[in-house]
Formats: C-alpha cells, structure tokens, sequence
C-alpha cells in the first residue's frame, strides 16, 4: 500500500508537466539529461528548461528487454522502455538530450535512442589521470556549449 504522504510527489509531477506543456506553448526548449554529471547550467544558459529523464518504474522494462540484453540494470531498461513507449512525458517533450558514458549499459542505450531525439553523448573522462581527466573535462563543457548552441538555435559568447 502506498503512503498517503505519496500523493504530494503524484501532485508535483502532474505540476511539472502542466509546466512543460506551458513552456512549450510559448516556445520555451526543453533539454532532458540522463544524470547528474550533465551540466545543467549550460542548458539554463542557453534558455532551456532541463528535466530528469531516468526511469522510475518497472512497467517499461518489458518493452526495453524486447531490444536491450536482460542483463542490465533495471534503471536503464526502464529508462529506455519510457523513451520507446512514448510514456514518459519529460522524454516527449524533450526537444534535445544530454546523455552521459557513466556505464557501458547507458552507451548502448543512446546509440539507440539517437533515434528517438537529437542527442549529445557527453565523454567523462575515465582512469586515474587527473590532470588529463580535468582538461577532458573541459573540452567536454565547451563542447556541449557549442551543440546547445547549434540544436536550440543560440548563441553565447
């Protein structure tokens, strides 16, 4: 049985997509992201709304195991599963997607989502090398502000 104290987070989701379909109304971008690691500064400053995009239940997974091995993680198939369904409204109104390589499960979920939205697939930079993951970094930030730039049609100097 569910808390009744579950109702309030029930409201504020219905709130937020009354929000986005606002947005949306009056041309406002709306960037989903996959993870913490995506920047959400950028998107704010190219005037675009960013929303959270992982998957929360286990209803999609079925779907998501129809092309993704069973052997991945639960939060990946649901995530996945919400994209192909078009059941996840935060997807649906997402005009550009950030992803991230935290995993190799995630990597292989966007070379298939790609098909579904435009995307980045941001590069984190792996090993021990922190100077050189630093600077991975970086180039990574400026390379993500050059695509929001291009995809949600701004431009910042």
């Amino acid at each position: 049985m569910r808390p009744e104290t579950m109702k309030i987070f029930d409201d504020m989701r219905d709130q937020n997509i009354l929000f986005l379909e606002h947005a949306r109304r009056n041309n406002k971008k709306i960037v989903g992201m996959y993870c913490a690691y995506s920047p959400q500064e950028l998107v704010l400053a190219a005037g675009a709304l960013p929303v959270s995009l992982c998957g929360t239940r286990n209803e999609p997974i079925a779907e998501a195991e129809k092309v993704l091995p069973r052997n991945l993680c639960p939060l990946i198939k649901s995530s996945f599963g919400f994209a192909i369904t078009d059941t996840c409204p935060y997807f649906r109104f997402s005009d550009f997607v950030i992803a991230e390589t935290t995993c190799d499960g995630k990597k292989k979920m966007y070379e298939l989502l790609c098909q579904y939205k435009p995307m980045h697939v941001m590069h984190l930079p792996q090993g021990t090398d922190r100077a050189g993951a630093l600077q991975w970094w970086i180039d990574e930030l400026f390379l993500l502000k050059e695509v929001l730039e291009r995809n949600l049609g701004v431009s910042h100097n």
